[in-house]
C-alpha cells in the first residue's frame, strides 16, 4: 500500500499544472489548484491543518480529471493521493448523500427504479430537493434517461471467429447505454471476436475515485474473480478502464496479471484490423469532432486511437476540437455534487464544440456523453453526442441507427 504522506512529497511546487487544471483557471485559486490541494493534504497528514475544516472542501472540488498528471514534469500521482484523501476524509465522517448517490448510480436495479420514477416527476432536471440534499444548489444536470435500444441489421458475411473477449457490462453503462455495448459487439465481431458471457458487477471506478476504497476494493476483487483466465477485457468506459488497469495498486499484486488484460475499445479495435475493415465501410459524410474523456487521456493515455479509427471513416471530416482533453464538467458524480463548477465546465465546453461546426461529438465514457448530450439539446439539437464506438458502427449502417 501507498503512502499518502510520501506520495505528496513527490510535488517540487513547479506550477506546471496550474493551466491544466480546470478549477484552477476558472476560480484563480491556488487551493483549487493540484499543487495547492497536494499542500493541503500533506498539512493535514502532519496535523497542521484539519480534514474536515480545511481540506474536504478543496478536494470535493476537485474533479479527479488527472490534467495535473500529464503536466507534471515529475510525475506526481495525484490521482491516488485524491483517492487517498479522500477516503481518509470519509472514513473519518461520512456524507449520506454521496453514499446515497454512489449506491444509486452503481447498482442497476436501483437505478433502473430511479428511472422510473424519475419519468414520473414534472421537468427535465432532478428536483430541486433533491439536488439540494447532494448539493445544496439547485440543480444543473437533467433527469438521466436509458438511451433505447437499436434494431441493427443483421451482420453481413461477418469474418471468421479467432478469439474470445470479455466485454465490462458495468452498471451505470449497462443501464444507461445499452445502444453502446451492441454497437462495440457488433465491431468486436466484425473483426472476429465474440464475447464470452459471464456474471459481472460494477469495476468499482466511481466508489475510488470518491474515496470509498474499501468498497472499491471488494467490487474489484470480485470482478477479478469473475474472469479467471486469460482473455482480454474490453471496457469502453473510460472511467472504468482507468481504474481497473491500476487494480494492481488498488487490491494488490494478484490483480496485476488481470490489470495487464484491461484493453479499451478503441485500443483494441485498432490493434486487431478495424482500420483496414473501415475502408470498405461506406462511411458518413457528415463533419465531427472528439473529445476526450478525461480518464482515457489523462488516466490511460490514449490519445491516438480513437482518433485514427475516426479520420479512417469512408467520407467524413473530423475537426480537432480546442481544448479537447479538458473536463466537460461531468467527471462520474461530479455534476450532481458540484453543479455550479460542472455547469461553468460544460459551457466552456459547448463554446469550443460549437467553434468546430460539427453535427457529431464522439467521445469514449458515458459521463461525458450523457453531460455534453444536454448541453446538445439545450443549444437547439443540431448536433449529436455519439460514443466513439457508435460513430464507428454507424460508418457501416448510418446514422438513421443513432
Amino acid at each position: 500500500m501507498k503512502n499518502l504522506e510520501e506520495l505528496t512529497t513527490h510535488c517540487i511546487r513547479c506550477g506546471f499544472c496550474l493551466e491544466a487544471c480546470p478549477t484552477f483557471t476558472t476560480t484563480g485559486s491556488e487551493l483549487e489548484s493540484p499543487r495547492g490541494r497536494i499542500y493541503l493534504v500533506r498539512s493535514a497528514v502532519e496535523g497542521k491543518l484539519n480534514w474536515q475544516d480545511d481540506v474536504r472542501e478543496h478536494l470535493d472540488q476537485c474533479l479527479g480529471c488527472r490534467a495535473c498528471e500529464t503536466a507534471c514534469p515529475s510525475g506526481v500521482e495525484y490521482g491516488t493521493i485524491l483517492e487517498m484523501a479522500r477516503d481518509h476524509i470519509a472514513t473519518e465522517r461520512k456524507s449520506i448523500p454521496k453514499d446515497a448517490l454512489l449506491t444509486m448510480t452503481t447498482s442497476p436495479a436501483i437505478l433502473r427504479a430511479n428511472l422510473a420514477l424519475g419519468g414520473l416527476m414534472p421537468g427535465k432536471r432532478l428536483p430541486g430537493f433533491v439536488s439540494r440534499w447532494f448539493s445544496g444548489h439547485a440543480a444543473e444536470v437533467e433527469k438521466p434517461v436509458a438511451q433505447r435500444p437499436a434494431d441493427f441489421p443483421p451482420l453481413i458475411d461477418p469474418p471468421a471467429i479467432r478469439g474470445e473477449v470479455y466485454l465490462l457490462e458495468g452498471c451505470a453503462m449497462h443501464v444507461l447505454f445499452p445502444r453502446v455495448h451492441q454497437a462495440t459487439r457488433r465491431l468486436l465481431r466484425r473483426i472476429g471476436y465474440t464475447v464470452r458471457e459471464v456474471p459481472q458487477g460494477c469495476c468499482g471506478a466511481l466508489h475510488a475515485h470518491n474515496g470509498h476504497l474499501d468498497d472499491a476494493r471488494r467490487m474489484a476483487a470480485d470482478l477479478v474473480a469473475a474472469k479467471p483466465d486469460d482473455l482480454p477485457v474490453v471496457v469502453n468506459s473510460a472511467g472504468c478502464g482507468s481504474t481497473m488497469k491500476e487494480y494492481g495498486h488498488l487490491v494488490g499484486p494478484a490483480a496485476e496479471p488481470y490489470a495487464k488484460r484491461v484493453v479499451d475499445i478503441s485500443e483494441f479495435l485498432l490493434a486487431n484490423g478495424l482500420l483496414d475493415i473501415l475502408a470498405t465501410a461506406p462511411g458518413l459524410t457528415t463533419t465531427a469532432t472528439y473529445h476526450d474523456a478525461c480518464h482515457l487521456a489523462h488516466g490511460q493515455r490514449i490519445w491516438t486511437a480513437p482518433r485514427t479509427l475516426l479520420a479512417a471513416i469512408p467520407q467524413i471530416t473530423m475537426v480537432e476540437l480546442p481544448e479537447a482533453d479538458t473536463c466537460c464538467g461531468s467527471a462520474g458524480i461530479y455534476n450532481v455534487v458540484q453543479p455550479e463548477m460542472a455547469r461553468k465546465l460544460l459551457d466552456r465546453k459547448w463554446a469550443n464544440v460549437e467553434t468546430t461546426r460539427a453535427k457529431v461529438v464522439a467521445t469514449g465514457n458515458p459521463g461525458c456523453h450523457a453531460w455534453i448530450a444536454q448541453a446538445a439539446r439545450e443549444h437547439g439539437g443540431h448536433s449529436r453526442v455519439l460514443h466513439t464506438a457508435e460513430l464507428l458502427e454507424a460508418a457501416f449502417v448510418g446514422l438513421d441507427y443513432f
